[in-house]
């Protein structure tokens, strides 16, 4: 028998720029309205990328694709109308749905972030994008067609006006990158280690998501 997917205590956003927020505040705020739950944004900034001399940025405001290159303090200052640029499209979108949204800064990669913040009950995204807006399938990576992680691709779906895919639990990444997928619902027994979940979203570029645990 099909049940409804798992209920979010918390829906929490991470993302490593506004370029990859921005397509998934909307995907954010929604679940969040209709779970009724607590929504948390966190801008990472990935220490590798502090640590370095220079670093290529992806801008949200310039053609797709484009990069600078900066120094220590132009990425500061970057990182800094990032946080704004961020804060004010959340803003925005829980406002229209009338909801509190947070938001805070933080060091870290997404998926070390994501598996340390991630607490019981929360609904994970970690934002990613390609360069060009889609509308494929959103996919489950799990091995029972009627586990949590399908159930909530199933009614992400439907928000999104596509359609479902369950794939297996183990899924190589390098099978996901041609499928250009408008988000990835992650299970349990793949969404445990850093490396893999980080090799997932570079693969998939869409949002991902931990389905929530108990």
């Amino acid at each position: 028998m099909t049940t409804d997917p798992p209920r979010a205590r918390r829906v929490l956003l991470l993302a490593g720029s506004f370029a990859d927020a921005r397509p998934a505040i909307g995907l954010a705020v929604a679940l969040a309205a209709r779970t009724q739950a607590a929504l948390e944004a966190v801008l990472a900034l990935d220490p590798r990328t502090e640590a370095a001399e220079g670093a290529r940025l992806v801008t949200w405001g310039r053609p797709a694709g484009t990069t600078l290159l900066l120094s220590r303090e132009g990425m500061s200052i970057a990182y800094a109308a990032d946080a704004r640029a961020f804060r004010s499209s959340l803003d925005r979108a829980a406002l229209e749905m009338k909801l509190r949204a947070s938001f805070r800064t933080d060091s870290g990669t997404l998926p070390d972030l994501a598996l340390g913040l991630r607490q019981p009950g929360d609904a994970v995204i970690m934002a990613c994008r390609r360069f060009l807006p889609l509308q494929g399938p959103v996919a489950a990576l799990e091995d029972d067609e009627d586990g949590p992680a399908a159930r909530l691709a199933t009614e992400l779906a439907r928000m999104f006006g596509t359609r479902a895919r369950v794939l297996p639990a183990d899924t190589p990444p390098d099978v996901l990158d041609p499928m250009l997928l408008s988000a990835l619902v992650l299970s349990r027994t793949n969404s445990s280690d850093p490396a893999h979940l980080a090799a997932l979203i570079d693969a998939a570029r869409c949002p991902a998501l931990l389905t929530p645990v108990a």
